[in-house]
C-alpha cells in the first residue's frame, strides 16, 4: 500500500530510472518480470515487489512461462527475484514476506522443477540445500535458494537465526555467485572481492 511504501520504501520513485535505463527482452511485463535463454539455462525474473499470489497477472504469467520450458533445450532453470524466499537473517519484516513468499510459490517451483532460486536485499551472502517446504531433501530433488546481495553496498550486521536449512551464511565478504552448467551438474561457488576467495563451493546434479 502507499502507506507501507511511505514508512518503508521510496513511494515507487526508485523503479522511475529502471524504466527507463534498461531494456526488457519482451518476454513479460516490461523490466518487472520476465525470461529468457542462456545458453543451458532458462532465467526466469519475477517481481517481489508486486502481486505474486496464486491468481494474480505476476503470478500466471510465472506458471505460464514454466510450464513452456523445454528442459531438452535448456535442462535448467533459474528464477530470480529481488527479495529472498529463504532467509534466516534476524529481521521480522522480511521472514514474514518470505513465509508469504513460500506460501505462493514454493510448489509452483517443485512441480517446474525450478534448481536455483538468486536473490537481494540483505546485502550479505547465504546458501540454503536443496529444499522442499523448509526441509533437506537429496541434492537435486529440490530448489536451492541463495542471498548474494554483496556486490559493494555496506555489508549487512544483524545477526543469524538458526534454521536447519541453511547451509552458508556470510556477512564479512563482498563477492558474486559462479554460476557454471553442463547437461547433468551445475556448479556454484561465493567468491569474494578483491581477493578472489572461494567462500562457498557445491554441484547441483540435474532434477530427475
Amino acid at each position: 500500500s502507499s502507506g507501507i511504501n511511505a514508512e518503508y520504501g521510496g513511494g515507487g520513485e526508485c523503479g522511475v530510472p529502471t524504466m527507463h535505463r534498461y531494456i526488457d527482452p519482451g518476454t513479460g511485463n516490461k523490466v518487472f518480470w520476465y525470461s529468457f535463454d542462456y545458453g543451458l539455462i532458462h532465467v526466469v525474473q519475477f517481481s517481489s515487489e508486486h502481486d505474486f499470489r496464486p491468481g494474480s497477472r505476476q503470478y500466471e504469467w510465472l506458471r505460464n512461462d514454466l510450464r513452456n520450458v523445454d528442459r531438452t533445450q535448456t535442462p535448467w532453470i533459474v528464477v530470480t527475484s529481488h527479495r529472498p524466499i529463504y532467509t534466516s537473517q534476524d529481521s521480522e519484516g522480511d521472514h514474514i514476506v518470505s513465509r508469504h513468499l513460500r506460501m505462493a510459490l514454493e510448489e509452483l517451483f517443485y512441480s517446474y522443477r525450478v534448481n536455483l532460486h538468486l536473490s537481494g536485499h540483505y546485502h550479505s551472502y547465504e546458501s540454503s540445500c536443496s529444499v522442499v517446504s523448509g526441509d533437506c531433501v537429496d541434492p537435486g530433488s529440490g530448489t536451492v535458494y541463495i542471498v548474494v546481495g554483496t556486490g559493494g553496498y555496506g555489508l549487512e550486521a544483524q545477526d543469524y537465526i538458526y534454521y536447519p536449512w541453511s547451509q552458508t551464511q556470510n556477512c564479512k565478504d563482498h563477492g558474486y555467485s559462479k554460476v557454471v552448467v553442463n547437461e547433468t551438474h551445475m556448479h556454484v561457488q561465493f567468491v569474494t572481492t578483491p581477493h578472489r576467495t572461494v567462500k562457498d563451493n557445491f554441484v547441483i546434479p540435474i532434477w530427475k
